[in-house]
């Protein structure tokens, strides 16, 4: 790979079969591991454009796509398939970047069996996902719980909303799978429930506030965990969302929309400028007024 400049033209000798679901940087570094060189160095000797493996996975024009095609002996469709690039028009908010947050043992110890022990799939990047869509099972949590092969169901504080989770999750991959017979964005909708407010503590001797979310009306307990790290919990990016608050804000999707009158509830405990970006994001979601005293048709 070092050697001759006209072997940059050739397809590479060997090329290792993509296990189910992977990652096309993911795929790409496990080239480079086996060729013996730096993810940076097989990026350039590609002539991809980018030193980065990542870039890939969202930005993927077509010479990109027939250089690959080229060098790796495969199909471009297939190739574009193992990328997020034709799904970012609804989607981009929802891809986590960084370190992969959540893992699916089960298929995990499959790539192992397939000796590509350091192959990340598709979904691992996913913040709509609480389930694996390969094999079913629970998705776990690789940050807060990194050493412990429990899943999401048991050690999520909201593992008891499993089942509206689950419908939640069902939302949003309908969606963005083009389903448009919603007449609001469910990615919308997470945005709102994550819109911060204020929430009045009173007590015998004070009256007090503290932060809280829109959620928060439907799931109090989640004001509550969710305080000591508010900065990360914002409506700006769904995607910083920590996994193990993923359950509440599925189940809170599926239960506003098979509810809509909790809308006129979750409005009337938004206060500040909570209320001014709730009703942002419901004139952008093209959501009724919920103060409206029109009816929601959802």
């Amino acid at each position: 790979m070092i050697g001759a400049q006209e072997d940059t033209y050739k397809p590479l000798p060997v090329v290792l079969k993509p296990v189910l679901d992977e990652l096309l940087s993911s795929w790409l570094g496990r080239h480079a591991t086996y060729y013996g060189v730096t993810g940076r160095f097989f990026a350039n000797w590609l002539m991809l454009g980018t030193s980065k493996l990542s870039t890939l996975d969202h930005q993927l024009d077509l010479r990109q796509v027939a250089r690959l095609s080229e060098k790796l002996r495969c199909d471009p469709v297939a190739l574009v398939g193992m990328t997020f690039a034709d799904k970012l028009e609804r989607s981009s908010d929802l891809i986590c970047r960084g370190k992969v947050p959540q893992i699916c043992h089960p298929c995990a110890s499959q790539y192992a069996q397939e000796n590509a022990s350091e192959a990340v799939s598709k979904h691992w990047r996913k913040a709509w996902r609480v389930t694996c869509p390969v094999c079913g099972s629970p998705l776990s949590d690789t940050i807060e719980h990194r050493d412990n092969r429990e899943s999401l169901r048991y050690t999520s504080p909201f593992g008891r909303l499993w089942s509206e989770a689950l419908a939640g999750e069902e939302i949003i991959e309908r969606f963005l799978g083009g389903d448009d017979s919603f007449e609001y964005s469910p990615i919308t909708l997470m945005r709102l429930l994550l819109v911060q407010t204020w929430r009045p503590l009173s007590s015998s001797y004070s009256y007090e506030s503290a932060i809280g979310w829109v959620i928060g009306t439907v799931f109090p307990d989640f004001d509550v965990l969710a305080r000591p790290i508010k900065r990360r919990i914002t409506h700006h990016a769904i995607s910083t969302l920590p996994i193990h608050f993923r359950p509440a804000l599925l189940a809170g999707i599926s239960r506003v929309m098979t509810n809509p009158d909790i809308f006129q509830e979750l409005r009337n405990e938004t206060i500040f400028r909570g209320r001014r970006n709730f009703d942002r994001f419901c004139l952008g979601a093209k959501i009724a007024d919920p103060g409206s005293k029109k009816s929601h048709q959802l």
